[in-house]
């Protein structure tokens, strides 16, 4: 281990919330300045840690005060801490600078960087934790700053509205992770994942199903999974920087923790179902919604919902491994989605094609043939990779098929059929290879094998959503379908009964 590598660990988080509390008492245009500046500099030194991690190996630096363990300052780098710190501290700095120009001539512009700084910096302490009690003040921090970045302009009702439901949602998951940590240290004595994960490899295991239960519902709430996901859609009123590091970076939290925790859910088998039945079900309830919405950035929240019940499904599926690639991938693109939502004004919206029975029964062939051709030649090519396809396979067929049949069925001829062809083919190479390489990098996490039912299950549900999706061109023909589309485009009306048990609950109403 290098002996700066802790001290580098510290300073991460440290840069960005010491920039927050200055940006505080700075003018607007220092304040953006220094927090994106700060934020460059974290990120800069996540890089270097994941650099000596690669030379010198895992690491949990640890700063005992007063001799009390208890209460330890525990900081863990490892390929999945490592993965997450250079990605948030990157999303970080990106959103920052793309804030100092959208934010110009607003006059909380200081007030807003300085929240921004320190949600940022609340995130980084969350994936560099090696504490419960950690990572729970963390979780916290996270939510409370995000919090204030809601209500960046007070004087809207529905800013004020969404912010209270996501409010009354995150204090629900900040219960379930405190009674988890109890209930961990009770039975384990200590907050440390070091030792809890090395107590639960000997068989200590008696605690762990009702633990489990309760960190997969924080996990859940954390990442707006149905039925809980009607607060996520209503932040719209919020600058479109928070909704860009929101949607990047704070709600992929629930999947992260499902991961870092993985050793405890892979004796939790229960809670794991939950999670694979709760996130299909999210996934494709956030698909057909998305559908509907003509608002750009309600269907990027939409898409967001749907991605997260994908993670959730693959971390309640075991594939720890493919959950932690999928959050690199989303958090990516939806932040180039939000900071670029801008630049869709006045685009004409893509038509519907009509899809034909033959184009689609070509599609899901292409489909097969490129993913299990490009599967057996990474199997040979690369044996000590291999790729478990199951039902992300399935997945990748009817992503593949649907593709295939829009382009065959566009008009276009040959050259577009084979255009089709060809970017489907790169899809299917790129896909299977981060696939096999996340296999490989995070080897390590626990194997769990699902039960063949729960696999049926899902593969039923996302089937259901490719002949939905196929069929959708036809719905304006039909009462029935102009129905579907209606309700549809209200949420299926989830949000509304949300709304009416908050009135209920906080029964005074914003105004402007």
């Amino acid at each position: 281990m290098h002996a700066l590598l802790p001290f580098v660990l510290l300073v991460i988080p440290l840069l960005p919330f010491l920039a927050g509390v200055l940006a505080r008492f700075s003018a607007p245009a220092a304040a953006g300045r220094i927090t994106a500046y700060t934020a460059a500099g974290a990120a800069l030194l996540a890089a270097t840690a994941t650099a000596l991690l690669l030379q010198g190996g895992p690491i949990t630096a640890r700063w005992v005060p007063a001799g009390n363990d208890a209460f330890a300052l525990s900081l863990r780098l490892d390929t999945i801490s490592a993965v997450m710190v250079v990605l948030v501290s990157f999303l970080g700095t990106v959103v920052l600078r793309f804030s100092r120009h959208y934010l110009s001539g607003d006059l909380a512009q200081a007030r807003f960087f300085s929240w921004m700084s320190l949600t940022l910096a609340s995130v980084l302490t969350l994936v560099l934790s090696g504490h419960m009690l950690l990572i729970l003040a963390a979780w916290i921090s996270s939510s409370l700053c995000l919090h204030r970045l809601l209500l960046h302009y007070p004087g809207r009702a529905g800013a004020i509205f969404s912010a209270r439901k996501k409010f009354v949602v995150s204090r629900l998951g900040d219960l379930c992770l405190l009674t988890a940590s109890i209930l961990l240290y009770q039975a384990y004595g200590t907050w440390e994942l070091d030792r809890l994960f090395a107590a639960i490899a000997t068989g200590q295991t008696a605690a762990l199903p009702i633990v489990g239960f309760l960190l997969a519902t924080c996990a859940a709430l954390k990442s707006a999974q149905f039925p809980f996901h009607s607060w996520l859609p209503d932040t719209m009123e919020t600058p479109t920087p928070v909704s860009a590091f929101m949607h990047a970076g704070i709600i992929n939290a629930g999947g992260f923790l499902v991961v870092r925790l993985s050793p405890i859910f892979a004796h939790t088998p229960g809670a794991l179902n939950m999670l694979a039945v709760l996130g299909a079900l999210t996934a494709a309830f956030g698909a057909v919604v998305m559908l509907a919405q003509p608002s750009v950035k309600r269907a990027l929240a939409y898409s967001t919902i749907a991605q997260m019940g994908f993670m959730m499904l693959q971390c309640g599926l075991g594939a720890f491994g493919l959950a932690l690639l999928h959050i690199v991938a989303h958090s990516l693109y939806k932040a180039h989605s939000f900071l670029t939502a801008g630049s869709t004004i006045g685009l004409v919206p893509r038509a519907a094609i009509p899809l034909k029975t033959s184009a689609l029964t070509l599609g899901l062939l292409g489909g097969a043939l490129l993913v299990a051709g490009v599967a057996t030649g990474l199997q040979a090519a690369l044996p000590s990779a291999p790729v478990h396809l199951g039902v992300f396979g399935l997945v990748l067929i009817f992503a593949l098929a649907y593709g295939l049949a829009r382009a065959w069925s566009s008009g276009g001829g040959l050259p577009t059929a084979l255009r089709g062809i060809g970017v489907a083919a790169v899809i299917a190479c790129a896909g299977l290879t981060l696939h096999a390489g996340a296999t490989t990098v995070f080897k390590h996490l626990p194997a769990v094998t699902p039960p063949p039912a729960l696999l049926a299950v899902v593969g039923a549900i996302f089937t259901a959503l490719f002949i939905f999706q196929a069929l959708l061109w036809r719905a304006g023909h039909y009462g029935l379908g102009r129905r579907l589309y209606v309700h549809a485009l209200n949420g299926f009306y989830l949000g509304t009964y949300a709304n009416r048990f908050l009135g209920l609950l906080w029964p005074k109403h914003p105004v402007d």
